[in-house]
């Protein structure tokens, strides 16, 4: 073969790799348009949906004021869109505390340890209440600020309220210093929350969960009591659990699983209710008992 021969040889070669490139190419081209225009089709579908969405739902509300507005799409005191479930969950508990409160005053055993339970269910009734009224009513915005700070104080509330009636279990010193040492941290709590409202959320949990805590140091008096017993400590941890779990979700805003039906705020709710339930069978169990 001569060197021309040679030459066009690799000529043809170099060219016809060329157009297989350049064919390749133009293919690779023709799937990113395509792939483009689709995208670009979807997009376009996607914001005529959402347009007609804002077109339907503004001339549902044209003519109403900011304060109708407000009552049908139900804003929470940051100005975001409440939840569907946001308030129900502590709306059907409030009636259940009240009747279980009743029970539990009944089967007492001595005035004492019946104005004890007295105060247990005075207080989830008024937790469950407040925290329901907050929630699902359109008040003003002074209204709204109380209703919110009675909001923040009612899980330490709760919480001096249950270990009042738990620590009849006990002798009457570990009765009095848990009664007085957990009204006493209430108080501050209180203070703490009415004085700086806007604290950050951190703040509010931790002082929530150490509040909440406190009460394990007395787990082994429980223990060994004959009144309570293994079973009664069982229960409070259990609720106790409920409780920081249910705290910790409202801390991070997460899980937030469908927020505009039940958020991260409605699984804290379900964790005070929960929290709630165990302990009402634990000192259930112990008030009748002489």
């Amino acid at each position: 073969m001569t060197p021309e021969q040679v030459e066009r040889k690799r000529a043809a070669v170099i060219e016809a790799r060329e157009q297989a490139l350049e064919a390749k190419a133009n293919l690779v081209r023709t799937k990113a348009h395509a792939k483009a225009e689709k995208i670009r089709r979807k997009a376009d579908n996607k914001a005529k949906r959402t347009i007609a969405k804002g077109e339907e739902k503004a001339a549902k509300l044209e003519g109403i004021g900011p304060r109708e507005i407000e009552r049908k799409i139900r804003l929470d005191v940051h100005g975001r869109e409440k939840p569907a479930m946001r308030g129900w969950i502590h709306a059907g508990a409030a009636p259940l505390a009240i009747a279980a409160g009743i029970v539990l005053i009944c089967l007492a055993h001595g005035a004492a340890l019946k104005w004890a339970c007295a105060v247990f269910m005075a207080s989830s009734a008024f937790l469950f209440t407040n925290s329901a009224l907050y929630h699902l009513g359109d008040w003003s915005p002074r209204v709204t600020d109380v209703l919110r700070r009675i909001d923040h104080v009612n899980i330490f509330l709760l919480i001096a309220g249950t270990y009042t009636p738990v620590s009849f279990a006990l002798d009457d010193f570990w009765r009095k210093a848990i009664i007085i040492g957990m009204w006493s941290c209430t108080l501050i709590a209180l203070i703490i929350h009415v004085v700086w409202i806007n604290a950050p959320r951190w703040l509010y949990v931790l002082v929530y969960i150490i509040f909440g805590v406190s009460g394990v140091a007395f787990m082994g008096l429980f223990w060994m009591s004959p009144v309570a017993g293994p079973a009664v400590v069982w229960l409070l941890l259990a609720g106790g659990a409920c409780y920081i779990a249910g705290a910790v979700v409202y801390a991070k805003r997460w899980p937030d699983p469908w927020p505009k039906v039940f958020g991260f705020h409605e699984i804290f709710h379900i964790g005070t209710v929960f929290g709630y339930a165990c302990h009402i069978p634990g000192i259930n169990s112990m008030a009748w008992i002489p």
